[in-house]
Formats: C-alpha cells, structure tokens, sequence
C-alpha cells in the first residue's frame, strides 16, 4: 500500500467527525444523590414472619420492618420452606410473571431486616441488621427526636448517618454476595398514610429508606466529552426503565435538579448539537448505559431549555385544535395551572399583570389546565377574567400526546416560554426573571 492510500485509509478512519455509532458507557458507583433531588421508599408492615433477635431491653415498644431486594426469589425460598401459603404465592407469582427455572431451592438472604421503635426517653430509634445475621445486638443504634417540627425532620434527615447493609443476590446461577446504603428517616411530613394491618403498634411508625447512591461516566461525541450521571430515584439499588433519571452534559457543567434543570429518561433523545441518540438501556445494576445512535438532527425537540417544542395534540377549552402554528412570529407563553392547585390560584394576578404588560408586545399567553371537569375551568377562567387562550388537559387521559405529557410537567404551576422559532427559551423560571426575559426579548 502506497503513502497516499494510507493517508485516505487514516482520513477514513480518523477524519471523520461525524461518529454515528451505538455507545456502550461504563458507569461508576458514587455515594450521595449528586444532582437529583432525593427520594425514598416507605416500608410497610411485613404480612410474614421474621426471625431476629438482640432487641434492645430499654424498648417501650417495636416493630420490624425489612427491605427485599430480590422479592421473587425471596418469596420462592418462602413457599419452597412452607412459610407461604400455596394461595397467597401464586397471587405474587401472577403478579410479577414469576419464572421459577430462572430460580434457586437454595436459600437466598435478599432481605434486609430493620428495627424501628421508641426507647424509655421517648427517644425513636431505628436499628439496621447491616452484617444480615437477623441480630440488632451487633448494630449501630441511631437516635431521632420525636415529635419534631417539619424544620426540625429536615435537619435530623439530612445529618442521619448512612449504613451500609448486607444481603445476598442469586443471578447467573450462582449467590452473590452484595451491599446497599441505607439512609433511615421516621419522619412521614406531610403525608397521609394507612396500613393495611389491624396491629395498634404497627401504625403508629413511619419508617422511611433511602439509598443516597448514583452512577456517573463520561463518553466522547465527536471531540467532545459528555458527562453522565444517572440515579434510580433512589428507591433500592437496582435499576429500570421506569425509574433511571438522567443527566446527559458537556463536561464541566453542573446540572441540578434542585435548582430546576430536568433529568431525561430512558427513551428519550439526546442531542450533540448535530446528531441524536437514544438513551436506549440501563443495565440491572446501572453500571453500563446504552446510547443509540439515531440519526442527523441540527433542529432537536425536547422539554428542555434551548430545544424546540415537539409535536402534541391538545384542544382549547371550546373543543377547537391549538397548535403553536397558530401564532406565527409570536412569543408564547404556556402557564401550567389547575383548579385544585393552591399555588396557581395565587399566582393569577401576576399572570394577568405579565398579560397586561405584554399583550400588545407580540405576547401571547395560553394557561394550560390539567384538571377533570372542563366546564368548571370554563366558569372559573370567566369568574376570575383571565381574557386569553386557553387549553384543557384531562388528568384521566391516558393520551401521552398532549402538551402536558410531551413538555414533560410534573409540578404546577409551570410555566414555559417559546420563541417564534419553537426554541425554548425559559422553564419554570420565577416570575421576576421571567418578566426580565420578556423584557429583553420584546423590546
């Protein structure tokens, strides 16, 4: 082979710089909930016994609580030993589509016992079986004020310890040993809760898991590095479909949830700026992420800021079609709202001050209600004057066409801004920022 044609064979191979290939990531454990807001799992009375031992003496009263981390096999090893009912195992089998071949007679210690309960000083105290030998003699006591002020949880949530607790996993046809942390809290705040038991003591603790770890790894598109980070909203160690937030960014960003930036989900499309992929599969334990490689895409959609609109189906409150196309050259603003939600209630004379002020500015204003009973948004968009567009949402819709499901909105009141182009060039921002983009842009 002459030098020009391993120049062109070099060129060919290296030259290119429009990579349009599938990516396999590999994903590094980090402890902590890195950019993503926390979150839990709430532990409910257990319909089977537990055996354990080394409850402290100086207890008023107790009850025990345990985390699955592999329900199927550990509700096999249940009815293999004859502690389940042939009845109630064949309701969990049809439930979670149960293959036993897929598993082992063996015993399998996937569950992670714990204690919660009130001492002699009134003190509440949650006892974690970290070494999985079903003895709270061994562990480490943690301690929590109770009753306390909402303020009062926050800060005892936030400095409570994190422990890390064994058990074990069957898969490739052998027992893993593994770990997960824990995170306690007997804090419910404002939740409303009930237990399905007719034990007094039982209801009467909240206990709540969290497990403050996440994955994060780096991929290279096309000369640059992306950063990626992924947590399973912190709900057990294991990762899914349904569950895996992520965050796709150019290395050195920082994006947090907290201050409102919002993590995508597996399926959803990733743009380098000239070309999309996929974010196609997380493994079970979300140390490898899967990017698929889709296509060219100079124009990306999404519900994020600095992506264009995508499509949706929505109608307005008198049944007509709207669409963005109706408003060409004009700047729209969508304002989530319902009428069951106090917030947006509020914040209606600031919306019709924006309105006011900008309506003759090439602003058009369109409130979005995601609520049940059109024609009770109806009477209270003519009680309350709000003379603009609006959209009706059906929360029982199971429609994931609509503008609410397509921008991705979760919280309300929202409001998002558009530019005539179909950018989006602000989300959620409060509403003093918002008028300082208007401002700027409706000069």
């Amino acid at each position: 082979m002459n030098r020009l044609n391993i120049l062109i064979l070099i060129f060919l191979l290296f030259g290119c710089s429009n990579q349009k290939n599938d990516l396999s990531i590999n994903l590094q454990h980090v402890k902590g909930y890195g950019p993503f807001l926390n979150g839990n799992v709430i532990t409910f009375p257990s319909k089977d016994s537990i055996y354990y031992k080394g409850v402290p003496k100086d207890l008023d009263e107790y009850v025990i609580r345990s985390i699955i981390e592999q329900p199927r096999q550990h509700f096999w090893n249940l009815y293999k030993a004859g502690k389940m009912t042939k009845e109630r195992f064949e309701q969990f089998a049809t439930y979670y589509k149960l293959d036993t071949t897929k598993l082992t007679t063996d015993l399998v210690d996937s569950e992670i016992i714990i204690l919660i309960g009130t001492r002699h000083d009134k003190k509440r105290i949650v006892i974690i079986d970290s070494n999985n030998n079903e003895d709270f003699s061994d562990e480490r006591i943690l301690e929590f004020e109770y009753p306390v002020s909402k303020e009062k949880e926050e800060e005892m949530e936030k400095s409570t310890p994190v422990i890390t607790a064994d058990f074990e996993y069957y898969q490739g046809g052998k027992i893993t040993a593994m770990n997960a942390n824990l995170q306690p809290s007997p804090y419910r705040g404002s939740l409303g809760l009930t237990y399905n038991t007719d034990n007094v003591v039982e209801k009467k603790y909240d206990l709540f898991i969290s497990f403050p770890e996440h994955r994060y790894g780096q991929v290279k598109i096309n000369h640059s590095k992306y950063d990626i980070y992924v947590s399973n909203r912190f709900s057990g160690i294991q990762y899914s479909k349904q569950r895996a937030a992520i965050f796709v960014c150019k290395s050195g960003e920082k994006p947090s949830e907290i201050k409102g930036d919002l993590p995508l989900q597996i399926g959803d499309i990733f743009n380098t700026g000239k070309q999309d992929y996929s974010l196609d599969k997380i493994s079970l334990w979300g140390d490898t992420l899967n990017l698929k490689y889709v296509g060219e895409n100079t124009h990306p959609e999404g519900f994020i800021e600095g992506l264009r609109v995508p499509k949706f189906i929505s109608q307005k409150l008198d049944h007509s079609e709207f669409s963005l196309k109706d408003y060409p050259d004009k700047f729209i603003l969508l304002d989530f709202w319902g009428t069951w939600c106090n917030p947006c209630i509020k914040s209606i004379p600031d919306i019709k001050a924006i309105h006011q002020d900008f309506k003759d500015k090439n602003l058009v204003l369109v409130s979005v209600a995601f609520d049940t009973d059109a024609k009770k948004v109806a009477q209270f968009v003519n009680d309350q004057q709000m003379d603009w567009e609006h959209v009706f949402v059906n929360q029982k819709s199971e429609d994931k066409t609509n503008i609410v499901e397509k921008l991705r909105v979760t919280s309300f009141p929202t409001t998002i801004l558009i530019a005539p182009d179909g950018l989006i060039l602000a989300r959620n921002k409060p509403l003093a920022e918002l008028r300082k983009i208007l401002n700027e842009k409706l000069k």
